[in-house]
């Protein structure tokens, strides 16, 4: 398995526009991360290779409030309809968590007010993990589609870019439109890939539609799938006969299965397999679990 981690030099250099330079000489103490937590007046925490580690400096309003109006960019209202969705993308794959008191209006977030928390999550590049994904997907003449799910924080997303590298390049050179809603999983070395059509921002529905309009993909990538509408774009994509790979949060097939939209897909036979993956620590490989789909079932 080839491993690509940021350095720590790299890990600095994009977060040096975020965070003081105090708070990155404590994070440099712990090497190479996972993601940064910080709570207004509590102390930055770090993960690391699963483990979760308390440091000793304590974030207070000034410094907290300085950090959010960095990751907003100096400008709350543009960040706006990000932030009602729970984070603030950073480009190159990192994102922002976001935490604080929704405002609501008919049922709906529309604002958020006293932000207290934060968590930074620092993305990861891991080379040929995909290889048993690929093989399946190959001997069933990319097809099929799958769901790949696993608890939050296991890899999906790491899994998932490296699986979109490979099905771009030789010998597979397969078109991918990948529905990147988060910016999450995008990285600049995928910019050279000429296969690879990137819908960042998009809603997942609305990217959908768009890429089977307009790029005539071979196959569609998109992250974390599980809405109304995304469920509804998903079915109707099934008429145009291009094959989808996405994620899902799921602890194990049963449970994810009984989901109500997870359901409906399935019974119209969007994915041909579930894939579930686990893994301990960074520097771990990845075990698949795959449960082909049979016709009824």
């Amino acid at each position: 398995m080839c491993l690509h981690i940021y350095s720590l030099g790299e890990i600095m250099k994009k977060l040096e526009g975020y965070l003081p330079v105090d708070v990155m000489s404590e994070i440099t103490k712990y090497g190479r991360i996972n993601e940064i937590r910080i709570k207004r007046n509590a102390y930055l925490t770090v993960k690391k290779d699963g483990r979760y580690f308390v440091t000793e400096r304590i974030t207070d309003d000034r410094c907290f409030d300085g950090i959010v109006d960095k990751l907003l960019e100096h400008s709350y209202h543009s960040k706006l309809s990000q932030l009602i969705e729970g984070y603030i993308s950073l480009g190159e794959g990192y994102r922002a968590g976001i935490a604080g008191q929704a405002v609501i209006k008919d049922g709906t977030v529309t604002n958020l007010s006293e932000i207290g928390s934060v968590n930074i999550r620092v993305p990861y590049l891991i080379r040929n993990v995909c290889v048993p994904v690929v093989e399946y997907l190959e001997k069933k003449n990319f097809s099929k589609g799958a769901l790949i799910y696993s608890p939050p924080g296991v890899g999906k997303t790491t899994l998932l870019r490296d699986l979109i590298i490979s099905l771009c390049s030789a010998p597979y050179l397969k078109r991918l439109s990948v529905i990147d809603t988060r910016n999450e999983i995008y990285q600049s070395c995928m910019g050279g890939l000429p296969m690879l059509d990137m819908y960042s921002g998009y809603p997942k529905h609305k990217g959908i539609e768009q890429a089977i309009r307009t790029m005539a993909p071979d196959i569609l990538v998109c992250d974390e799938i599980g809405n109304d509408a995304e469920t509804d774009a998903i079915i109707s994509n099934q008429s145009a006969g291009v094959p989808i790979i996405a994620t899902a949060h799921g602890d194990c097939y049963s449970e994810l299965i009984n989901r109500r939209n997870i359901t409906r897909m399935h019974s119209t036979g969007v994915f041909g397999c579930y894939i579930g993956i686990k893994r301990r620590g960074i520097n771990n490989r990845y075990d698949f679990e795959f449960t082909e789909r049979r016709d009824g079932i």
